[in-house]
This record gives C-alpha cells, sequence and structure tokens, in this order.
C-alpha cells in the first residue's frame, strides 16, 4: 500500500504544479506553498486512509476563499461553507490478480489500484527482475522449474496462490490463459472471479471449431474448412486428401485455442504439411497449452474485419462496430 499512495501522491503533485489552483497576483507563491504542504501531509503517517486524502486534494484544487478578502469579494455568490465530504466508492473487489506479465499486467494493476483494489502479481524465475513484478502490491514466484511460458501456463500453481492469499478476482489480460474455459472454471469452483467471459462462452468462442459450428447455425458464410481440430499432421493431411472434403492446396493451419496470430502457419503444398503444422502446434501449445490445429483454405490478401463485443455480466451487451485489423 506504500507504493500505492506514493504514486497517487505523486500524480496529485503533478497536477498541482500544473496549475491546478487559481491563478493570482501571488498564484505562483501559493502553488509553490500548496505543492510543499501535500508533500508534507502525504509523507506523514497521519495520512493512512484514502477519504483524507482525497478530501485534501479536493479543497487544494477547489479553495474556499474568505468573503473579506479581495479574490473573495471579486466572485460573488462564492460559498464560504465547508466543501461536501467526498466519498469514493468502494471497490468492486479487495484483491485483484493480473494472471499475466509485461505491458499488460502493469496495466491492469494501474486500473485496479484506480479502482481501489489492492493488486497481485505473478511472475516467472526470469521475469523475477521486470517491471510488472513491482507494480504489484504483493507478487508471487511461479515454478521455476517450468519454462518461462509454462509458467504462467500453470493453473493449479496460479489458483493455490489465489487461494492462499485471499485474491477476490482475476484479470487474464490477453494470451496465455486468457481463453482457457478449464482456468476460469477451476477459478470458479474456488470461490473467484474471472475477469473475462463466462465458462460457456469460453467453451463456445475459444475453441475456434465450435465458434465455427456455431456460425454455421447462425447462417453466417465461413471459409472451407475442417469442422473439427487435429492432433497430428498425418491426420490433417487425410482430411486434405479424402475426396469428400472440398478443399485443395494451399492451406492454412490455424491453432484451435487462443488468438492473436499465434499458431498460424500457411502450407502451400503437401510436403510442407510436416513441418508447417508442427511449427504452429509446437506455437500454440506454448502459447495456449495446447496444440491442436484445424484446417482452412488459404484466402490470399484478404480483409481482416473485426466486431467486438462488450458485456457486463448482467446480460448488457453492446458491440464497438467495426474495424479493420488488417493493418496489425
Amino acid at each position: 500500500m506504500i507504493r500505492q499512495w506514493s504514486r497517487r501522491s505523486l500524480s496529485s503533485l503533478t497536477r498541482l504544479q500544473r496549475g491546478g489552483l487559481p491563478r493570482s497576483s501571488g498564484g505562483s507563491l501559493r502553488r509553490a506553498t500548496a505543492v510543499r504542504s501535500l508533500a508534507t501531509a502525504a509523507s506523514s503517517s497521519s495520512w493512512s486512509n484514502r477519504q483524507q486524502l482525497d478530501q485534501t486534494l479536493l479543497s487544494r484544487r477547489h479553495p474556499v476563499l474568505p468573503p473579506t478578502s479581495s479574490a473573495g469579494a471579486a466572485v460573488r455568490g462564492l460559498s464560504t461553507a465547508a466543501p461536501e465530504e467526498y466519498e469514493p466508492p468502494p471497490p468492486p473487489f479487495n484483491k485483484l490478480m493480473a494472471a499475466n506479465r509485461g505491458e499488460i499486467a502493469t496495466r491492469i494493476m494501474r486500473a485496479g489500484t484506480e479502482l481501489g483494489c489492492s493488486t497481485v502479481g505473478i511472475y516467472s524465475h526470469e521475469d523475477r527482475f521486470t517491471q510488472h513484478r513491482y507494480k504489484a502490491d504483493q507478487a508471487f514466484e511461479l515454478s521455476s522449474d517450468k519454462s518461462p511460458v509454462a509458467a504462467y501456463l500453470d493453473i493449479d500453481t496460479i489458483v493455490k496462490v489465489c487461494v492462499q492469499n485471499g485474491v477476490q478476482a482475476v484479470h487474464p489480460g490477453y494470451g496465455f490463459l486468457s481463453e482457457n474455459a478449464g482456468f476460469a472454471k477451476k477459478l470458479e469452483e474456488a470461490g473467484v472471479k474471472f475477469v473475462g467471459p463466462t465458462v460457456d462462452n469460453l467453451n463456445t468462442f475459444g475453441d475456434k471449431t465450435s465458434a465455427k459450428e456455431l456460425a454455421i447455425k447462425a447462417n453466417v458464410p465461413i471459409i472451407t474448412g475442417s469442422d473439427s481440430a487435429f492432433s497430428t499432421p498425418s491426420e490433417a493431411e487425410a482430411w486434405i486428401s479424402d475426396p469428400a472434403n472440398p478443399i485443395t492446396y494451399p492451406v492454412i493451419v490455424k491453432a484451435a485455442m487462443g488468438g492473436g496470430g499465434r499458431g498460424i502457419r500457411i502450407v502451400p503444398t503437401a510436403n510442407d504439411m510436416e513441418s508447417m503444422f508442427r511449427l504452429a502446434s509446437n506455437e500454440a501449445l506454448n502459447a495456449f497449452g495446447d496444440g491442436r490445429c484445424f484446417v482452412e483454405k488459404y484466402v490470399d490478401q484478404p480483409r481482416h474485419i473485426e466486431v467486438q463485443c462488450l458485456g457486463d455480466g448482467t446480460g448488457n451487451v453492446i458491440h464497438l462496430y467495426d474495424r479493420d485489423c488488417s493493418v496489425q
């Protein structure tokens, strides 16, 4: 919590230095005095709760001038009553974990701090000196017996850290376990909130083959491809070679789970299937913990259009219109 208050205090000082107080003939002196007094107060042990800090910041930014002063007389109708006491909303969770690393984990922790949540980070042994470890109020090292990526895919260890340390919610970020229904399910069973889609939604959309089935039921046009995922290159080759399947090379193999362009390879000919499938499968396994891939007809220079949806968990869902992701 000490780090949290220091970040808040520095941010407040910056706002004051940029002109948070009204300008007057002695404005510079008054601002400097306010900054010094706030710095002194923020470093005092008596500043231990947020309400006192927020109330002082409010009074510094909106001071009440006495009616006898020249500035007070110039402002007609200015109230001399004490400012209303500011009541910050309660945090949605007391303790929030960012189950990710790097920049995305840092962003999650920043959002959690702004909402009043205590933040928890996890890190692999190789990430012990990275920023996201030190941005958290608490941070726990994952298994050093696993590879740097596999450590962040260790569902049992992450859930155990949550249970043992009173974590109420987990934000998965993107990649890693963000679309893993098994992870969300285990958190749910442990009484920890998964900040993301429901388990049912993850089962439907996390697996691309299941998502294609739903698209077919909704009469949405899809690219010709396999209805199920394959574990080996030979399975994929056998499906392409079957005359009942109207598909020819070049094809593309895609990871059944995950997203973000990971686990995708173009297969120009049958001779390339073995190597390309292995590359895609290994990348998917390392990134998402599942190496299965499905096959689709390769489309040269396509336009990648997305429509993102946002729901609040209570039945209210909106879409954020379409965007052209081809430039990514």
